[in-house]
């Protein structure tokens, strides 16, 4: 690949990126990794690892408990997300390290770290389970897990309306946002990668949008999976399919804004 290349596909790695943090971390994945974290409960001077980190929503809400005496580190393997992670902590004075590496091959020695978050990250790892075994490796023996995923997908309304507009046109929608979403797999696949303790919390959270085409907008530009799906949709297409997800989603649209309910489990495990 050409330089030219490699600057445009970072560039549109960055916009994804931006978009992601802009339309859906405050509004979607901002408020459940801020329950997450609350969970975790993670302590001053800790060493907190934020794995899949995204634009890094976990680290800058871990940084509020563990800094200044603590140590934070970010990994994710979309070059976008960690530039743009990194440009909202140097904003934010948070001190945090940054790795574009993937969470099958962590760049840290065993037991590292008192805290493990995985924010919506297990169900997008190529290996759910060797990306595990590897923050088990990197965890301390006293240390602990909280990661997150997404139940099935009906029961999050806003891409269970997408999928369903997508499958009339013969479009098949993202399947692995929501592929760890069974209570008995997940617990399998912790115990697999060597956890023990291993506690669920199956929550529900309301994720409000100025409109339905505020949502379906937010999505097409910044979701990690959805995005491209949606990208296959022709242009001439694009009102039909709004429409029909807006149709969907009457249920939950008031005068001000729609309010879809989304469902996830937050998982607690221990080495």
């Amino acid at each position: 690949m050409r330089d030219g290349e490699t600057a445009s596909a970072m560039s549109a790695a960055e916009a994804a990126a931006e978009a992601y943090e802009a339309r859906l971390v405050a509004r979607i994945f901002g408020p459940w990794a801020a329950r997450a974290v609350a969970i975790a409960a993670p302590k001053p001077g800790e060493a907190a690892l934020d794995a899949a980190c995204g634009t890094g929503i976990g680290v800058r809400l871990a940084a509020l408990r563990v800094l200044p005496e603590g140590r934070l580190a970010g990994v994710d393997n979309d070059p976008g997300m960690i530039a743009v992670a990194r440009r909202i902590a140097a904003r934010e004075r948070i001190e945090a390290e940054w790795h574009c590496k993937s969470v099958l091959a962590l760049p840290f020695a065993e037991a590292s770290f008192d805290l493990c978050l995985c924010l919506q990250g297990p169900q997008f790892l190529s290996d759910p389970a060797a990306g595990l075994s590897e923050l088990h490796r990197v965890l301390k023996p006293s240390g602990r897990l909280v990661a997150s995923m997404w139940c099935s997908i009906e029961h999050n309304k806003g891409h269970h309306a997408l999928a369903q507009a997508l499958e009339r046109r013969n479009i098949a929608p993202a399947a692995r946002p929501f592929s760890l979403g069974d209570e008995e797999n997940i617990r399998a696949l912790m115990g697999e990668a060597g956890f023990r303790g291993i506690t669920l919390h199956t929550e529900e959270r309301q994720a409000s949008f100025p409109s339905v085409s505020a949502f379906v907008d937010g999505v097409a530009a910044g979701a990690p999976a959805t995005r491209h799906v949606l990208a296959r949709l022709p242009e001439a297409g694009r009102r039909d399919f709004l429409a029909d997800v807006e149709a969907i989603l009457g249920p939950y649209t008031t005068g001000a804004g729609v309010r879809l309910p989304t469902r996830a489990h937050i998982v607690v495990a221990t080495p």
